[in-house]
């Protein structure tokens, strides 16, 4: 009798969130966002750049990086060290989540991807093409709770699979292949972009503290002209629209997790009251902190 041998899976999606093809122009910036599941960024055409956490990092053609969950990024087109000499720029975004353990060892590293791993992202959109009739470019897979149904049997499943196989082979290449897999180089970056990076960190290091763009300038003992002026370059937005956003995405992880009320998360971020928490929530997103927990959660009422 024939003895089975037991499949254990590497690591595996079970959610699919988003799967774009973009076509950005020449000068497009992404202002940011976080968010609790990884998404994966492939540069079809041109050049990208942009933050990942507080990491620069620039994508040519053939090359992917990894959004971890819950770390801030961003995105533009062209390189991060020649921005005025942009270029347009095709993209595929996928979001998804699931078992997927061995991804953290891609934090901050670039993937310069085979034929073969091309040719998976190839197969994936034609997979999206199927699964959904929606334009291409065009959101393929709709956000995780809304009911479609696909318009060719098994297409999710496809997606699923061909995903877990990039995936796999892109944990292989650490090992098999480090030429195509590089660190972000933080050492070439230059001056503004260390700067900018350590303002980042001070950032991320202080969301609990309400802090102001003057407790910046001061804790870097820098001009407040010239710290506006790095960090706009480097990054496309201001200090402080970096920091409500990353406040902002902070918040909603803490919802999300449901280990607080607002009256709590209110203390946890050092507003003076409930009042003044909710305002500066329904200022920066357009919504109430009751309008998102009900979306995320589907409260009844």
């Amino acid at each position: 009798m024939l003895k089975p041998i037991p499949v254990q899976p590497l690591l595996s999606v079970t959610e699919l969130y988003t799967l774009y093809y973009f076509h950005h122009q020449s000068g497009y910036i992404f202002s940011g966002e976080s968010h609790d599941f990884w998404e994966i960024i492939y540069v079809d055409r041109g050049k990208a750049s942009g933050l990942n956490g507080p990491e620069p990092y620039t994508l040519e053609k053939g090359q992917v990086i990894f959004h971890h969950p819950n770390v801030f990024h961003n995105f533009r087109t062209g390189d991060a060290l020649t921005p005025d000499e942009n270029e347009d720029c095709d993209i595929i975004v996928i979001s998804f989540n699931g078992s997927l353990e061995p991804l953290e060892q891609f934090r901050d590293h670039i993937f310069t991807l085979t034929i073969r791993e091309r040719r998976l992202f190839q197969e994936i959109l034609e997979e999206g093409k199927l699964m959904y009739h929606k334009p291409f470019g065009k959101n393929l897979i709709y956000q995780k709770g809304m009911e479609q149904q696909e318009a060719t049997p098994g297409s999710c499943h496809m997606i699923r699979n061909l995903l877990e196989q990039l995936l796999v082979s892109l944990y292989r290449k650490q090992y098999s292949c480090p030429a195509q897999v590089q660190a972000l180089p933080m050492q070439s970056l230059g001056m503004e972009y260390q700067i900018a990076r350590q303002i980042i960190l001070f950032l991320q290091q202080n969301l609990y503290q309400n802090i102001t763009f003057e407790d910046v300038a001061d804790h870097f003992n820098m001009s407040e002209t010239q710290l506006k002026k790095i960090f706009r370059e480097v990054t496309g937005y201001s200090v402080m629209q970096y920091y409500r956003k990353s406040v902002v995405g902070r918040i909603e992880y803490h919802i999300r997790q449901m280990d607080m009320n607002f009256t709590e998360l209110a203390d946890l971020f050092n507003f003076s009251s409930i009042h003044y928490f909710s305002k500066f929530y329904k200022r920066e997103t357009g919504h109430t902190l009751r309008e998102y927990q009900k979306s995320t959660f589907k409260i009844p009422g």
